[in-house]
Protein backbone atom coordinates (compact mmCIF):
# COMPACT_ATOMS: atom_id res chain seq x y z
CA UNK A 1 0.00 0.00 0.00
CA UNK A 2 1.26 3.48 -0.85
CA UNK A 3 2.29 5.67 2.10
CA UNK A 4 -0.10 8.34 0.83
CA UNK A 5 -2.98 5.86 1.21
CA UNK A 6 -1.91 4.86 4.73
CA UNK A 7 -1.85 8.49 5.87
CA UNK A 8 -5.24 9.19 4.30
CA UNK A 9 -6.90 6.15 5.87
CA UNK A 10 -5.42 6.92 9.29
CA UNK A 11 -6.83 10.45 9.15
CA UNK A 12 -10.20 9.26 7.81
CA UNK A 13 -10.59 6.78 10.66
CA UNK A 14 -9.76 9.51 13.16
CA UNK A 15 -12.09 12.06 11.56
CA UNK A 16 -15.04 9.66 11.30
CA UNK A 17 -14.42 7.76 14.58
CA UNK A 18 -14.87 4.58 12.62
CA UNK A 19 -13.51 1.05 12.90
CA UNK A 20 -12.50 -0.62 9.66
CA UNK A 21 -14.85 -3.20 8.22
CA UNK A 22 -14.27 -5.93 5.67
CA UNK A 23 -16.54 -4.13 3.22
CA UNK A 24 -14.26 -1.06 3.34
CA UNK A 25 -11.35 -2.69 1.54
CA UNK A 26 -12.87 -2.06 -1.91
CA UNK A 27 -12.88 1.69 -1.29
CA UNK A 28 -9.35 1.58 0.14
CA UNK A 29 -7.99 -0.47 -2.76
CA UNK A 30 -9.57 1.99 -5.19
CA UNK A 31 -7.89 4.81 -3.27
CA UNK A 32 -4.56 2.98 -3.34
CA UNK A 33 -4.76 2.58 -7.11
CA UNK A 34 -5.10 6.35 -7.39
CA UNK A 35 -2.11 6.72 -5.06
CA UNK A 36 -0.14 4.47 -7.42
CA UNK A 37 -0.78 6.98 -10.20
CA UNK A 38 0.31 9.85 -7.98
CA UNK A 39 3.51 7.95 -7.22
CA UNK A 40 3.84 7.29 -10.94
CA UNK A 41 3.87 3.53 -10.47
CA UNK A 42 3.57 1.76 -13.81
CA UNK A 43 1.43 -1.34 -14.45
CA UNK A 44 4.67 -3.29 -14.84
CA UNK A 45 5.87 -2.15 -11.43
CA UNK A 46 2.51 -2.99 -9.90
CA UNK A 47 2.65 -6.53 -11.34
CA UNK A 48 6.17 -6.90 -10.02
CA UNK A 49 5.05 -5.88 -6.55
CA UNK A 50 2.38 -8.56 -6.70
CA UNK A 51 4.82 -11.28 -7.74
CA UNK A 52 4.98 -14.18 -5.26
CA UNK A 53 7.97 -15.39 -3.27
CA UNK A 54 8.68 -19.12 -3.19
CA UNK A 55 9.54 -21.32 -0.23
CA UNK A 56 9.56 -25.14 -0.25
CA UNK A 57 7.91 -25.04 -3.66
CA UNK A 58 5.01 -22.96 -2.28
CA UNK A 59 4.19 -19.47 -3.50
CA UNK A 60 3.65 -16.69 -0.97
CA UNK A 61 1.99 -13.48 -2.13
CA UNK A 62 2.20 -9.92 -0.74
CA UNK A 63 -0.38 -9.17 1.94
CA UNK A 64 -3.41 -7.30 0.57
CA UNK A 65 -6.06 -5.18 2.22
CA UNK A 66 -8.71 -7.82 1.59
CA UNK A 67 -6.66 -10.47 3.37
CA UNK A 68 -5.78 -8.10 6.21
CA UNK A 69 -9.42 -7.29 6.90
CA UNK A 70 -10.50 -10.92 6.53
CA UNK A 71 -7.79 -11.95 8.99
CA UNK A 72 -8.71 -9.31 11.57
CA UNK A 73 -12.39 -10.21 11.32
CA UNK A 74 -11.88 -13.97 11.59
CA UNK A 75 -9.36 -13.81 14.45
CA UNK A 76 -12.02 -11.97 16.43
CA UNK A 77 -15.01 -14.00 15.22
CA UNK A 78 -13.34 -17.39 15.71
CA UNK A 79 -11.41 -16.37 18.84
CA UNK A 80 -8.08 -17.55 17.41
CA UNK A 81 -5.32 -17.34 20.01
CA UNK A 82 -1.53 -17.40 20.29
CA UNK A 83 0.61 -19.09 17.67
CA UNK A 84 -2.50 -20.08 15.73
CA UNK A 85 -2.91 -16.44 14.74
CA UNK A 86 0.55 -16.49 13.16
CA UNK A 87 -0.20 -19.80 11.43
CA UNK A 88 -3.42 -18.41 10.00
CA UNK A 89 -1.76 -15.25 8.70
CA UNK A 90 1.12 -17.21 7.19
CA UNK A 91 -1.34 -19.47 5.39
CA UNK A 92 -3.27 -16.44 4.07
CA UNK A 93 -0.13 -15.34 2.24
CA UNK A 94 -0.33 -18.47 0.06
CA UNK A 95 -3.71 -17.54 -1.39
CA UNK A 96 -3.50 -16.06 -4.91
CA UNK A 97 -4.34 -12.41 -5.50
CA UNK A 98 -7.81 -12.99 -6.92
CA UNK A 99 -11.22 -11.64 -5.94
CA UNK A 100 -12.57 -15.07 -4.99
CA UNK A 101 -9.52 -16.49 -3.17
CA UNK A 102 -11.19 -16.22 0.25
CA UNK A 103 -14.69 -17.30 -0.76
CA UNK A 104 -14.25 -20.97 0.14
CA UNK A 105 -12.91 -20.21 3.63
CA UNK A 106 -15.91 -18.68 5.35
CA UNK A 107 -16.01 -21.73 7.64
CA UNK A 108 -13.44 -21.97 10.43
CA UNK A 109 -12.88 -25.70 9.98
CA UNK A 110 -11.98 -25.29 6.30
CA UNK A 111 -9.53 -22.48 7.06
CA UNK A 112 -7.87 -24.40 9.89
CA UNK A 113 -7.52 -27.50 7.72
CA UNK A 114 -5.83 -25.45 5.01
CA UNK A 115 -3.44 -23.86 7.51
CA UNK A 116 -2.50 -27.26 8.99
CA UNK A 117 -1.96 -28.70 5.51
CA UNK A 118 0.45 -25.88 4.76
CA UNK A 119 2.42 -26.49 7.97
CA UNK A 120 2.95 -30.13 6.96
CA UNK A 121 4.42 -29.04 3.62
CA UNK A 122 6.91 -26.57 5.05
CA UNK A 123 10.21 -28.32 5.65
CA UNK A 124 12.46 -25.32 6.26
CA UNK A 125 14.19 -23.30 8.94
CA UNK A 126 12.38 -20.68 11.00
CA UNK A 127 14.56 -17.89 9.64
CA UNK A 128 13.56 -18.84 6.08
CA UNK A 129 9.89 -18.55 7.00
CA UNK A 130 10.54 -15.24 8.75
CA UNK A 131 12.32 -13.85 5.68
CA UNK A 132 9.43 -14.73 3.38
CA UNK A 133 6.91 -13.33 5.84
CA UNK A 134 8.74 -10.00 6.04
CA UNK A 135 8.89 -9.74 2.26
CA UNK A 136 5.16 -10.37 1.96
CA UNK A 137 3.99 -7.96 4.65
CA UNK A 138 6.62 -5.27 4.08
CA UNK A 139 7.92 -5.58 7.63
CA UNK A 140 10.60 -3.23 8.93
CA UNK A 141 13.64 -4.14 10.97
CA UNK A 142 14.33 -2.94 14.51
CA UNK A 143 15.90 0.25 13.12
CA UNK A 144 12.73 1.12 11.23
CA UNK A 145 14.25 0.38 7.84
CA UNK A 146 12.53 -1.74 5.22
CA UNK A 147 13.33 -5.43 5.53
CA UNK A 148 14.12 -5.53 1.83
CA UNK A 149 17.62 -4.64 0.63
CA UNK A 150 16.12 -2.52 -2.14
CA UNK A 151 16.51 1.23 -1.83
CA UNK A 152 13.33 3.11 -1.00
CA UNK A 153 11.59 4.56 -4.04
CA UNK A 154 9.66 7.58 -2.84
CA UNK A 155 7.82 8.08 -6.11
CA UNK A 156 6.87 11.15 -8.10
CA UNK A 157 4.83 12.99 -5.47
CA UNK A 158 7.63 13.08 -2.89
CA UNK A 159 10.15 14.04 -5.57
CA UNK A 160 7.89 16.93 -6.55
CA UNK A 161 7.51 18.13 -2.96
CA UNK A 162 11.25 17.94 -2.34
CA UNK A 163 11.99 19.89 -5.50
CA UNK A 164 9.38 22.58 -4.87
CA UNK A 165 9.40 22.94 -1.09
CA UNK A 166 12.56 21.27 0.23
CA UNK A 167 12.58 19.23 3.43
CA UNK A 168 13.28 15.52 3.63
CA UNK A 169 11.45 12.43 2.32
CA UNK A 170 10.78 11.34 5.92
CA UNK A 171 9.19 14.70 6.71
CA UNK A 172 6.74 14.44 3.82
CA UNK A 173 6.02 10.76 4.35
CA UNK A 174 5.58 10.58 8.09
CA UNK A 175 5.10 14.07 9.53
CA UNK A 176 2.97 16.05 7.07
CA UNK A 177 -0.83 15.58 7.03
CA UNK A 178 -2.33 14.56 3.69
CA UNK A 179 -4.50 17.69 3.60
CA UNK A 180 -1.43 19.90 3.96
CA UNK A 181 0.27 18.07 1.13
CA UNK A 182 -2.86 18.47 -0.97
CA UNK A 183 -2.93 22.22 -0.36
CA UNK A 184 0.72 22.59 -1.37
CA UNK A 185 0.18 20.55 -4.52
CA UNK A 186 -2.89 22.62 -5.38
CA UNK A 187 -0.74 25.76 -5.12
CA UNK A 188 1.85 24.09 -7.32
CA UNK A 189 -0.80 23.11 -9.88
CA UNK A 190 -2.19 26.64 -9.90
CA UNK A 191 1.28 28.07 -10.54
CA UNK A 192 1.98 25.59 -13.34
CA UNK A 193 -1.38 26.30 -14.95
CA UNK A 194 -0.71 30.04 -14.76
CA UNK A 195 2.71 29.55 -16.34
CA UNK A 196 1.20 27.38 -19.07
CA UNK A 197 -1.46 29.97 -19.81
CA UNK A 198 1.07 32.79 -19.91
CA UNK A 199 3.34 30.74 -22.17
CA UNK A 200 0.45 29.86 -24.48
CA UNK A 201 -0.66 33.51 -24.72
CA UNK A 202 2.86 34.68 -25.45
CA UNK A 203 3.32 32.00 -28.10
CA UNK A 204 -0.05 32.77 -29.66
CA UNK A 205 1.06 36.36 -30.24
CA UNK A 206 4.12 34.99 -32.01
CA UNK A 207 2.02 32.64 -34.12
CA UNK A 208 3.36 29.48 -32.48
CA UNK A 209 1.35 26.54 -31.15
CA UNK A 210 2.61 25.23 -27.84
CA UNK A 211 1.59 21.88 -26.37
CA UNK A 212 0.58 22.07 -22.69
CA UNK A 213 2.91 20.58 -20.10
CA UNK A 214 2.01 17.12 -18.88
CA UNK A 215 0.25 17.24 -15.52
CA UNK A 216 -1.11 13.68 -15.35
CA UNK A 217 0.50 13.03 -11.97
CA UNK A 218 -0.97 16.18 -10.47
CA UNK A 219 -4.37 15.36 -11.91
CA UNK A 220 -4.02 11.96 -10.28
CA UNK A 221 -3.56 13.69 -6.93
CA UNK A 222 -6.77 15.65 -7.55
CA UNK A 223 -8.59 12.37 -8.20
CA UNK A 224 -7.03 10.92 -5.06
CA UNK A 225 -8.27 13.78 -2.90
CA UNK A 226 -11.75 13.54 -4.44
CA UNK A 227 -11.82 9.84 -3.56
CA UNK A 228 -10.71 10.63 0.01
CA UNK A 229 -13.61 13.07 0.35
CA UNK A 230 -16.01 10.52 -1.13
CA UNK A 231 -14.91 7.91 1.42
CA UNK A 232 -15.12 10.46 4.26
CA UNK A 233 -18.72 11.27 3.37
CA UNK A 234 -19.61 7.58 3.05
CA UNK A 235 -18.03 6.57 6.35
CA UNK A 236 -19.50 9.56 8.18
CA UNK A 237 -22.96 8.66 6.88
CA UNK A 238 -22.51 5.04 7.96
CA UNK A 239 -21.73 6.22 11.47
CA UNK A 240 -24.94 8.18 11.54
Amino acid sequence: MQELTKQAITKLLKDTSRALRVADYEDIEALDKLADKVAQQTPEERRLLKSPFELCGIKFYPLTLAKSFWYAEKVDEWQIQGIFQDAMLFWLLTLPLTDDALDQYSDQIDAEKAAKKLSRRLHCEQDEMTAVFKKCVGAKDENGKAASDDATNYGGLIACLLREYGGTPEQWLYETPVESIGSLIEQFVARINAENEASANASAHKGKAVAPKATARLQALKSFREKVNEIRQKWSADNG
